[in-house]
Order: C-alpha cells, then sequence, then structure tokens
C-alpha cells in the first residue's frame, strides 16, 4: 500500500474530492492500525452450558453444526461440587481411584492468590520475576514463547494476544494455598509441580488431555469446562502428542464444527462445570477436558502422580490445616535467576508404565529393547532411524539395573523407588512448553 504522501503526490489532481477524502482517511487508519491498541472484552456474564430450544422435525441442519463444542448435545449433568475440599482418603476413595473430577467451591477464599493478586499487588511484589509468555494470532494459532519480566506482561496482557504459562515462581508459592485432599499420603509424596496461568480472557483451549493428575484453582476471572470420560475419544479424533508422555489432543475445531465430517461428536457425553474464584476442580490423568476463559483470568494448578494404591500410613499424625506450596515439597521449581524455566515435565509414573509396555508379557526387560525406547524417546524420527543404540542408553540403564544383569524384571520395575523414574526424566527433558497447555 502507497503512503499518504505518495498519494497525494501522484493523484491530488485526478480524482474527485470526495475519493481524495475517503482514501486519506484509509491510509491514515492503515498507517495507525498497530499503534492503537483496544483492551480486551471483560465480561464474564457468559450463557453456560448452552440453552438448548425445540428443533423442527422437518429441519435439515445437523444439531450444532458450525457451532462451538457442547452445542451437540445437552450435558450429563454438572460435575460433582462439594463445598469443602474432602480429606485425602475420600477423595482418593470416591474420585481419583474412579478416574472422576470432582469440584470444591470457595476453598481459596483465604489464600493470597485469591485477595491479593490484583495487577498493581502482582507488578509491585513480583514484577522483577521472568515468566513464560505465549504469544497467539487472532485466530488462536501459535506464534511462539518469549520470556519477559513479569511488569512486562502486567503491562501489556490487557491488549496483546499475550498469555502466560509458567512454572509458579519460588517467590509467589507462599500465596498459593494446597487443597486438604492432597495434604497426606500418597497425594503429598508425588506433588510434582505448580503453575501459572494469566490471561486478560477470550482464551480457548483445545479438547485435551494431560498425563498428569492435578487440582486447578481459579483465582480471578471464570472458566467454563467441559468434561468428557476418554471413552469416548474415539468420536472427537483424538492424538497422541507422543506416546510415551501421556497427552493428547482432539484436531476438530472446537470454535465451529463440521457435523457433516464429524457426524460421531454428538455421541461424546459430557459434563460440566463453572469455576469463580475460590473454586477448583481436580482433573484426572487422560480425562479429556475443554477449557473457556472470561474477564481477567488467573488460575493456579498442583500437579501431582500417583501409585497404583493409596499409601495413608502418615495420614494418621496429618494436619490438614491451611498449608502453602511453599511448605511443601515439589519435584520441579523455579526461581527468579535460573536460565531455563522448565514447563510441561513428563510424568515420571508414565515412564514406570513405559517399561511395563515395552516388557510386554514376558518377564524380563532386555538392555536391547530399553535402548531402542530410549532412542525413540530422546531422538527425533530423522535421528532414530536405523537400529543403532545411543551410547547414553547404557549409561541411563544402570540408574536402574544396578546389579549390571543387563536386564530388569517385571517385579523390580513395579517396585522401583519414584525418585530413579524421576532421574530418568530429568535427564531425557527438553525444557519448554506445550501449545496443549493453552488454558489448562
Amino acid at each position: 500500500m502507497m503512503s499518504l504522501t505518495q498519494f497525494l503526490t501522484c493523484c491530488k489532481r485526478t480524482v474527485p474530492q470526495y475519493f481524495l477524502l475517503v482514501t486519506m482517511v484509509t491510509l491514515i487508519l492503515a498507517q495507525e492500525e498497530e499503534k492503537v491498541k483496544f483492551p480486551k472484552d471483560q465480561r464474564v456474564n457468559v450463557v453456560f452450558p448452552p440453552r438448548f430450544t425445540a428443533r423442527s422435525k422437518s429441519t435439515l441442519v445437523i444439531q450444532g453444526h458450525l457451532r462451538p463444542f457442547g452445542w451437540q448435545r445437552k450435558p450429563d449433568g454438572r460435575v460433582k461440587q462439594y463445598n469443602d475440599a474432602l480429606d485425602p482418603a475420600m477423595f482418593w476413595e470416591d474420585f481419583v481411584k474412579k478416574n472422576k473430577p470432582v469440584v470444591y467451591s470457595q476453598i481459596t477464599n483465604n489464600s493470597p492468590a485469591f485477595t491479593d493478586w490484583t495487577d498493581d499487588y502482582l507488578k509491585q511484589s513480583y514484577g522483577h520475576v521472568d515468566v513464560v509468555v505465549e504469544m497467539k494470532k487472532e485466530d488462536r494459532s501459535h506464534l511462539g514463547f518469549k520470556k519477559v519480566p513479569m511488569s512486562t506482561f502486567i503491562d501489556k496482557y490487557h491488549e496483546e494476544d499475550w498469555y502466560l504459562v509458567n512454572l509458579l515462581p519460588d517467590e509467589m508459592r507462599q500465596d498459593v494455598q494446597v487443597p486438604k485432599s492432597l495434604l497426606c499420603g500418597t497425594f503429598r509424596k508425588y506433588i510434582q509441580e505448580g503453575n501459572l496461568w494469566m490471561s486478560s480472557g477470550g482464551t480457548i483451549s483445545q479438547i485435551h488431555y494431560h498425563g498428569f493428575h492435578e487440582i486447578h484453582c481459579l483465582q480471578s476471572g471464570r472458566k467454563d469446562f467441559i468434561m468428557v470420560n476418554p471413552i469416548f475419544a474415539k468420536y472427537l479424533e483424538v492424538v497422541e502428542e507422543n506416546p510415551w508422555t501421556g497427552t493428547g489432543h482432539s484436531t476438530i475445531d472446537v470454535d465451529m464444527i463440521n457435523m457433516y465430517q464429524y457426524p460421531d461428536v454428538e455421541k461424546a457425553q459430557w459434563t460440566w462445570t463453572t469455576l469463580n474464584p475460590g473454586d477448583c476442580i481436580y482433573v484426572p490423568a487422560g480425562y479429556l477436558h475443554q477449557v473457556r476463559a472470561y474477564g481477567r483470568s488467573i488460575s493456579t494448578t498442583i500437579l501431582f502422580n500417583l501409585e497404583p494404591e493409596f499409601n495413608d500410613t502418615d495420614c494418621g499424625n496429618a494436619t490438614l490445616d491451611y498449608t502453602t506450596l511453599k511448605d511443601v515439597k515439589l519435584m520441579w521449581t523455579y526461581k527468579h535467576g535460573d536460565r531455563v524455566i522448565d514447563l510441561a515435565h513428563r510424568n515420571p509414573e508414565h515412564l514406570r508404565e513405559n517399561f511395563l509396555s515395552i516388557l510386554r508379557s514376558e518377564d524380563r526387560l532386555p538392555f536391547g529393547r530399553f535402548g531402542l525406547y530410549f532412542k525413540d524417546l530422546v531422538l527425533n524420527d530423522e535421528e532414530s532411524s536405523g537400529s543403532d543404540i545411543p551410547e547414553e542408553a547404557k549409561e541411563v540403564f544402570q540408574i536402574f539395573d544396578t546389579q549390571n544383569k543387563g536386564y530388569l524384571t517385571r517385579k523390580e520395575i513395579l517396585d522401583m523407588e519414584i525418585e530413579k523414574f524421576e532421574d530418568l526424566a530429568r535427564l531425557i527433558e527438553i525444557p519448554g512448553t506445550s501449545m496443549l497447555r493453552d488454558e489448562l
């Protein structure tokens, strides 16, 4: 497009006055477009779940065609909700063991994250801390990540398409409450990390699932969750992100579903919940969900692992009083000054499951088979072609095969302490964020 000066020079005497005026205004607006920023829509009064009306039998349009996910069928109800967090044993027995989500209402209202985290407070108290910002286009396509001080993010996130997704900085852990459901036994032992999510609203996730169990707590704004049991994944075009990480997502556009292309979507049963500030939801590992955020949105998540059975031997003497993330041990942490801000780590328990998977029906896992698994785990497709096993694989295998037998038994894998799988996770991890962690 020519500049305003060029237009006036070449065309001033050859065009009608009204056309000249319109063109000048158009050029001025085009030149100023990048300088003008408009605050995002902060409204939170959205109707959810969708309200269905009676449809005429003569209509030829499929229910929910070209509508957002959730319009294709009515929900099967609301996610079970409690006014207080359950004690760890009941949380395990009624929900975690059964792979069922649950919502806790208004349980973090006394935490500083709920009461104090205004933009001014965050900028003043933690503005110096580096955070990872995900940048997006208007169509939500991914532009990449950048590391900036939190003060820079806060100055710009109400106008830019910036979204903060970060390991919770150590300095901020003192502000975040741990629900009492996680305060003893297996849960407390295997808390992995805390995450911070922040946007100015309007963020929308894919239909996806994670490899970790997590409790997601909303500190500001509003979030609407659609929860889908993984048995319905076959109707939603779900693909694994990586066979060794336990994560995956649907390739369907959740904003506008073509029901003629994806007619099975209406078979996917779903439940729902709306989180308001102070509310938390437990999302089981592998459980499909899709999330929409409204208003100035701040959330914290606590990720944790499990063993096959819940060990509550220390629960009898445990206190379930108010506890912050600063008071519990995390596997993955970040403090200001770290050169790399790790996020989206592998779940160590999934690595154990990987070992059992490649063991197949046999009782011994030989080094050779582990070596091929290790090569596939750490190298890209081009690098991993061929049958050569990386030299590093032998050193890594010795973390587990301490007697140098050349194999691991099924019992050894099942009984192996989680710390060894954590060591493996650290060795193979390539730090960085995942696009699938968009809005939980």
